[in-house]
Order: structure tokens, then sequence, then C-alpha cells
């Protein structure tokens, strides 16, 4: 299972083999509230139950991933980040190029309404 995280909502996403295109496509199972993640039940009545610990562990995961110094830590190594990922791409990347390039304009927009909304405007090189 894949979990794309947008703007608001956390997708869980399975890929299922479609055989007229004789290849596996995503499907949507559902979405969580990004801000308070719960599993209703809708959702558990469309996930197996080895799907559901799948869920449950990438919520613990990412729960702890968003401890306040965790999130600190983060934001303090981002830029370090960044330069590297400019390396990762400039080399080529690999195949999952595509998809991680996604994700990461997906973040950029978010964090730059973010940085915006609480007053750090981009400034100038030499600042």
């Amino acid at each position: 299972m894949q979990f794309r995280e947008r703007a608001k909502v956390i997708q869980l996403i399975r890929t299922v083999y479609d055989p007229a295109i004789k290849r596996g496509r995503a499907e949507l199972v559902g979405t969580l509230d990004k801000d308070s993640p719960e599993i209703g039940d809708a959702l558990r009545q469309a996930c197996s139950p080895a799907e559901l610990v799948e869920v449950e562990t990438y919520l613990a995961q990412r729960e702890r991933a968003l401890s306040q110094d965790a999130v600190r830590e983060a934001a303090q190594g981002l830029p370090a980040q960044m330069r590297m990922a400019e390396r990762y791409f400039r080399l080529g990347g690999d195949a999952l190029a595509g998809t991680q390039a996604a994700e990461i304009y997906a973040a950029w927009e978010d964090l730059k309404k973010v940085l915006h909304k609480s007053g750090y405007r981009k400034q100038k090189r030499g600042d």
C-alpha cells in the first residue's frame, strides 16, 4: 500500500492487477485527515487485515516522526537535504525520480504557503 500526503489528507492507495492493460494500476482505497488521522469504519471495511496493520504502522511511524524535536531537527537539516536532492536530480535520479519529484513539488508548495503565512519572506542572497 502507498501513502500519499496531500495538503489536507493522506491518500491510501493500493496497486491492483488489471488484466485489460496487463499491469498494475493504482486504486484509491480511502483518505485520512492529515491533522487528525483516524481509521474510520468505511476504511476498516475497505482494507484487508494486513492492510490495516500497514496503515496503523504508517500512522505510528508518522506520529513519531512528527514529534516536536524531530520536526525541529528536520527543519534545521532541510537546506542540506535540499542540496543533496539537487545533486540526485542533477545526476539523473533513478526509476523513482519522477514520483519523488512530484512529492517534492507538493511538499514545497505546502512549505512555501506556511512560510509566507508565518511571516517568513524570501530574502535576497547576501542578506
